[in-house]
């Protein structure tokens, strides 16, 4: 007799409860809102995200400069010198850097210090260790001798040759990093309209576990979950402003998330998930008059993830217990959602070649941990690690990246492309420059 759980009916009825990664994705997308935005100051701007494109103010450099120390001339001047009629010219000055130069005068030169004005009339600069120089007891230099001509706009900083007014510098949908605060800064842009950062409250449900400070044993576990999601929210562009850890009762629970659901514009629960006797957050959701968007996801770790909205303003992830799963929930949906809440542009994963065959259940999108390194030819290969189980986080530790196998895919050939993602977002993967 054919197993009653491997029927047409009970697989349609699966099929039927879980929704494909895309399809979760979908619909994460369909209620994220993004953030009101507030004007931010450059020393407040990093890992903010900018309401619209952003443009200089101003041509950068802003005028003609030199790029060393040295004489500002004519080229003209220098046309016919050469090392048997050497040219010379008299120095009739020195300008120095934020000073306003004096007029340049046909057959003369001026010193000029980097980073100083070009004085109207020349047109460029001959290096101090490139010319011979007469002066005086005090260091003044009176008379400079050129012996080949010298090119026009030699170590000139012309006017817009960085930026220039008007030009987009940085778009829109993107997070600012201290390199983009460098071009804002020198463009003349003091204050940035951007989002402002996510609230996020994290509650750690389950009676077995053993928090930071109480000895394991007896039927107890070590809380692993709450330590790791609260520095990687902390190292992203969130505000965590409420942690919890509540046993299995359901008052509790309901307490909690109530709690939290009034500040915090996404509330994240680890355990309580699934359909156990003690998995009690889809009965809290509805019990708090929540909306359950989707509840499981074909994939594998972490199937039972639950996603829902409490009310206009709070949405809500119920992830699993098993400590690969909740990696998973926060890297593939959780920051999903915080982009689009921040109007960020959906992450692009990292396509490599596949170093070893992989094979994933059919209809479930597997996310794996994974190293990936350069061959001898410098591409980058990828491999499963051993110990994929959901509860392992040793190879968890050696993992510089996750194999991602679409739900569409059965086996990954060796040679064939697979697509990862790193660790940790907005950056490759860990250890890839090793």
């Amino acid at each position: 007799m054919e197993n009653w759980c491997q029927t047409p009916i009970f697989r349609a009825k699966i099929h039927r409860i879980m929704i494909s990664y895309q399809n979760a994705l979908r619909r994460i997308a369909a209620v994220c809102q993004p953030l009101e935005s507030a004007p931010t100051r450059l020393d407040e701007l990093l890992g903010r995200a900018p309401v619209e494109d952003l443009c200089s103010k101003m041509n950068v450099p802003s005028f003609a400069n030199s790029a060393m120390d040295g004489f500002a001339l004519s080229a003209a001047d220098t046309a016919r010198a050469d090392s048997d009629t050497p040219i010379e010219l008299p120095v009739t000055g020195l300008v120095a850097a934020g000073q306003q130069p004096p007029e340049g005068i046909s057959g003369q030169a001026v010193e000029i210090m980097t980073g100083a004005p070009i004085p109207a009339g020349y047109d460029t600069v001959i290096p101090v260790e490139r010319i011979k120089a007469q002066r005086e007891a005090n260091g003044t230099a009176t008379l400079i001798s050129c012996t080949e001509p010298v090119p026009a706009n030699q170590h000139v900083r012309q006017a817009g040759q960085d930026f220039q007014l008007g030009q987009t510098i940085f778009t829109h949908g993107h997070l600012l990093e201290p390199h983009h605060i460098m071009g804002l800064a020198a463009t003349g842009t003091d204050v940035v309209e951007t989002r402002r950062k996510p609230r996020i409250a994290l509650i750690t449900t389950g009676s077995e576990l053993a928090m930071s400070g109480v000895p394991s044993g007896g039927g107890l576990i070590r809380d692993a979950n709450s330590p790791y999601l609260r520095s990687f929210l902390t190292a992203t562009n969130t505000d965590l402003i409420q942690t919890d850890f509540v046993t299995d009762d359901p008052h509790k629970l309901c307490a909690a998330i109530k709690a939290c659901g009034d500040h915090a514009d996404i509330v994240l629960t680890t355990g309580g998930a699934s359909a156990g006797r003690f998995d009690l957050v889809p009965d809290a959701i509805k019990a708090l008059g929540g909306e359950t968007i989707f509840h499981k996801v074909a994939m594998r770790p972490g199937k039972p993830l639950l996603f829902a909205r409490l009310d206009k303003n709070t949405l809500f992830f119920g992830l699993p217990g098993n400590p690969i799963a909740v990696a998973v929930g926060l890297r593939f949906f959780v920051l999903p959602a915080l982009r689009h809440l921040q109007g960020l542009v959906s992450e692009q994963f990292l396509p490599t070649i596949c170093a070893e065959p992989i094979s994933s259940k059919p209809g479930m999108t597997f996310f794996g941990k994974a190293r990936t390194e350069p061959d001898t030819k410098g591409y980058w290969r990828t491999r499963l690690l051993p110990g994929q189980e959901s509860f392992k986080i040793n190879s968890l530790m050696q993992a510089n990246c996750w194999a991602i196998v679409p739900e569409g895919t059965v086996d990954v050939a060796a040679g064939e492309c697979i697509k990862i993602a790193p660790l940790y977002p907005n950056g490759l993967p860990n250890g890839l420059l090793r």
